[in-house]
């Protein structure tokens, strides 16, 4: 199929037909920022900037466009029943940040940080004030396995994920790896931030 540029005036034949994914159209949308009854020309001037959109997005990742194509694999994962010690012996060694946790079939359970185990040695001294008590609270749970003290409620991404999506759930969340997993749940890559800034010349 045929693609289209548009100019003032009308469409133009140009080249093979882009790759327009959700986040360029919301892209735009926020760019024009404002409601709009849509007419012809506000359609061909959003159609016009989700074009400019799609060509901005694969000049910046050198013709990437996918999770998949960025994504660090094979990845380091640990089980529920892996020991504190033996995670954070783990990280040390591979000079890694986190570990995915999965289960005998390698379905994603989890997720543990380096920021989880340290925290295993954050207790609260004797006669503490109430401030202290209050906040120990609000601390993560201990325990001695990383399925006691892992995150269960994870975030992840697919292969087939645009790189927009990633972005988005960092931005939005804080976070410095997105575990990326196939349609049964099974890890198959990670995503973080440097992963992203290399394109970023």
């Amino acid at each position: 199929m045929k693609g289209f540029a548009i100019f003032k005036g009308g469409v133009a034949q140009m080249g093979n037909r882009p790759s327009v994914i959700l986040e360029d159209v919301e892209a735009v949308l926020q760019q024009t920022g404002k409601m709009m009854d849509i007419t012809p020309e506000d359609l061909l001037t959003i159609i016009g900037l989700t074009l400019d959109q799609v060509e901005k997005r694969q000049s910046t990742f050198e013709g990437k466009q996918w999770i998949g194509e960025i994504m660090t694999a094979p990845v380091i994962t640990c089980t529920p029943d892996t020991t504190v010690e033996e995670a954070a012996h783990i990280l040390l060694e591979k000079n890694i940040h986190c570990l995915p946790v999965v289960d005998p079939g390698d379905e994603l359970v989890g997720i543990v940080t380096e920021s989880d185990l340290i925290l295993q040695f954050a207790a609260v001294p004797t006669g503490s004030s109430l401030l202290d008590l209050i906040m120990r609270k609000r601390l993560p749970k201990t325990g001695h396995t990383v399925g006691e003290i892992m995150v269960k409620k994870v975030a992840t991404v697919h292969p087939g994920d645009p790189i927009q999506k990633a972005i988005q759930l960092i931005i939005r969340h804080g976070y410095g790896r997105i575990p990326v997993v196939d349609g049964d749940n099974r890890v198959v890559g990670i995503v973080a931030r440097k992963d992203i800034l290399h394109f970023l010349k």
